[in-house]
């Protein structure tokens, strides 16, 4: 009997966590959210099963009418071989195309060979890079906070027309990341932004915003923040990031990823690197989202 999906129960709650439990040497992000997926609206955690035992799971949903979003996609490490992977994309890209979505879009990270293996077969492009970066209760960088009179809080509207006329936005290709959730704030057809907790900034002397960054609290990590965004002069991003280190003392990480692709990126890891921020992989980008338009399965 071969692989068969479902959508997930109450009842594959425990399984789920002990697959998850072999990810990121048993640090992974799902066991804080599994109870959320598993309740909210507008989502699904599907299964594969093997003999009646369950070896792998995703979660689906939609940023906005049109946009689906991939994540968690998980197998469990004795059970690999067996097109669980490939089961569940296929599967997945089906409900998206049942579902009226116009775009589906994943991230993954460098290292996750297999998946990048399975989603470039099933026709996702690579679309954005990034940098992953953080600052850990016990990093460096957390000696750097600094609160700054200067800073002012920027309002929702004036934030979004700012990103979208950044040189960040054009960087990152239109997405903005949100952990390891991008949202197409800037995308062709579909348009999709998260919420922010906070948007700050720096404004010259005739009251015009100069250098911003927007923060919020993402939905996989208890006690963290993170950088949504980040543009402005060397000198102003400094003031911002100490500025957001002061805010949360107590967080277990401020982590963002920078935009980044063919040689170049954002000044933002400039900013970063001199901040003692941990860099993953030296600067290498090794987060990327990928994106395929939906169309009838053949």
């Amino acid at each position: 009997m071969g692989v068969t999906i479902r959508t997930a129960r109450l009842a594959d709650r425990a399984r789920i966590l002990a697959i998850s439990s072999q990810i990121w040497e048993g640090d992974d992000y799902v066991p804080q959210v599994i109870d959320e997926w598993l309740h909210m609206r507008d989502s699904e955690v599907v299964v594969a099963e093997l003999n009646g035992t369950v070896i792998s799971f995703a979660h689906t949903v939609n940023l906005a009418s049109g946009y689906v979003w991939l994540e968690g996609i998980r197998t469990d490490t004795a059970s690999q071989g067996h097109g669980a992977g490939k089961a569940l994309t296929e599967y997945l890209i089906e409900k998206a195309w049942r579902d009226g979505a116009q775009r589906i879009g994943l991230s993954t990270y460098i290292d996750n060979l297999a998946s990048i293996h399975i989603i470039e077969h099933y026709g996702f492009e690579r679309q954005a890079s990034f940098i992953f970066a953080e600052a850990t209760l016990d990093s460096p960088a957390r000696t750097c906070a600094e609160l700054s009179p200067e800073v002012v809080a920027v309002p929702f509207g004036e934030a979004k027309s700012w990103i979208l006329g950044s040189a960040s936005i054009a960087m990152s290709c239109g997405f903005v990341g949100q952990g390891w959730k991008f949202w197409p704030a800037s995308r062709p057809g579909v348009i999709a932004w998260p919420a922010f907790d906070k948007a700050i900034g720096l404004r010259g002397s005739n009251g015009s915003l100069r250098s911003l960054l927007v923060v919020c609290h993402p939905d996989h990590g208890e006690g963290e923040v993170s950088i949504d965004f980040a543009d402005g002069s060397p000198k102003d991003l400094e003031v911002l990031v100490r500025h957001v280190l002061a805010l949360y003392p107590g967080a277990k990480s401020i982590q963002t990823v920078v935009p980044a692709g063919k040689g170049i990126h954002t000044v933002l890891l400039e900013t970063l690197t001199a901040l003692e921020f941990d860099v993953w992989r030296h600067g290498v980008p090794d987060v990327f989202v990928y994106e395929r338009p939906v169309k009838q399965p053949q």
